[in-house]
Formats: structure tokens, C-alpha cells, sequence
């Protein structure tokens, strides 16, 4: 979905689980709460030990779509590649960014664009865009409220803060628990999203906005 943030260590520990999620190919719809918008997101097994997740969204103000390449080393996501192309009001305003993350002399190193910027630099030892961001806290949801995450965005790696709290809802008229992750940010925009305790670890709502745009997604 729709977000964006140089950290030069690696601060995510996601030191114990409390559930684990058993990473299986899926396809999810979701729809925006006012009807005029849809997103779907796919994981797909593409060979043994490589995944590719994808997301297309449509929306009258935006259209993005994503993809991203990982592999999973001991409940931990390894990006490969990925890129997000972000297209708002019609075109008015693009955002074309792509990454591909490798090992070279005992160091991580990122190949990226994003426009017409194009380079090269030494990266922590691991890394997540908007797609993989949220596979790794369901493989591993953190034990401690709070955690950080790195996080590629325009060609360098920014720190995430989100906080994690578990909850009872009601959703579609069915009580349920969830794990709520929300970021923490200090401009007036917001994400977060609420994963279904589970196995399947499902994300049944995303809301996202601020600056006066505000979108809510819900699982069909």
C-alpha cells in the first residue's frame, strides 16, 4: 500500500515469537470503504526458496503497482529486488523507484533508480520495502511493543517505528483478535494495519492518510 523513510545499523530484532505464520501463496482482495477502490496483492512461490509478492492499486486519486523478490533465511525476509511505480491524479505526479540488493566483499550493497537517479551504496545487513515490511512482522511478530525496521525508499534506507498492540474487534460482524501495527510518525500522516491472530496471520484492514486523505481497506 501507499508509504514512505539512513540507518546504518541493523536495529530490527524481532528477539521472540509470538506466533509463527506459515508463509503460503495467496491472493487477497481488499476494497476501499467508500467503494471507489480496489487493491490486490498476491504471494506466489516462483522456485524453491525464492517468493515474488505483488500489489496493484486503484483508486480515482492514484494507481500503484509493487513487486518485490525475497527469500526467507530462519523466519527472516531477504529482499532481492523489487520496484513500486506510483502514478497520482492521472499522472501528475509519478513515482518510479526500483531496488535490487546483493552481497559483494562481505557487504550489502543496493542498486537503485528512483526518477532519473540512478546509483549504488552500502546498505544494512537487512532491508524492507512496503511488500516485505509486512510479511517479516507476520513471520515474526515482535514480543516488544514498540520496534524498528529499515525501510528502502528513494534509493536509501530510512528507519521505521511501529508500535504493536493486540486487540478485540468486531469486523464483518465477527469477533476477532488481531495484532494492530501502527507507525509512528511525527508529520500528521498516519499508517496501520490490523493482522488476524491466526496461522494465516491475515490482513483483514489497512488504514492510511493524513494532510486530508484518509483511506480505509478492508478485506472482501
Amino acid at each position: 500500500m501507499v508509504k514512505s523513510f539512513l540507518f546504518k545499523s541493523f536495529l530490527l530484532i524481532f528477539s521472540h515469537q509470538i506466533l509463527l505464520f506459515e508463509l503460503e501463496p495467496y491472493e487477497n482482495s481488499y476494497s476501499e470503504n467508500l467503494g471507489t477502490g480496489k487493491v490486490v496483492e498476491k504471494l506466489e512461490k516462483i522456485s524453491d526458496g525464492i517468493w515474488k509478492i505483488s500489489s496493484k492499486a486503484r483508486h480515482p486519486l492514484f494507481a500503484m503497482n509493487q513487486e518485490s523478490f525475497f527469500k526467507i533465511n530462519n523466519k527472516e525476509v531477504i529482499l532481492i529486488s523489487g520496484f513500486r511505480n506510483l502514478d497520482i491524479l492521472g499522472g501528475l505526479r509519478k513515482d518510479y523507484q526500483t531496488y535490487k540488493i546483493y552481497s559483494i566483499d562481505n557487504k550489502k550493497m543496493m542498486d537503485y533508480s528512483y526518477g532519473k537517479k540512478k546509483g549504488s551504496s552500502e546498505i544494512p545487513f537487512n532491508v524492507f520495502d512496503n511488500l516485505t515490511l509486512q510479511i517479516q512482522i507476520k513471520l515474526n511478530v515482535p514480543n516488544e511493543d514498540k520496534f524498528k525496521i529499515n525501510y528502502i525508499d528513494k534509493g536509501s534506507v530510512k528507519e521505521k517505528i511501529f508500535l504493536r498492540e493486540t486487540k478485540n474487534i468486531l469486523f464483518k460482524s465477527i469477533e476477532r483478535e488481531i495484532f494492530e501495527i501502527t507507525e509512528l510518525r511525527k508529520d500528521k500522516r498516519y499508517f496501520k494495519f490490523w493482522v488476524q491472530k491466526n496461522l494465516n496471520h491475515k490482513t483483514i484492514k489497512v488504514f492510511q492518510g493524513g494532510r486530508g486523505f484518509n483511506i480505509e481497506w478492508l478485506l472482501n
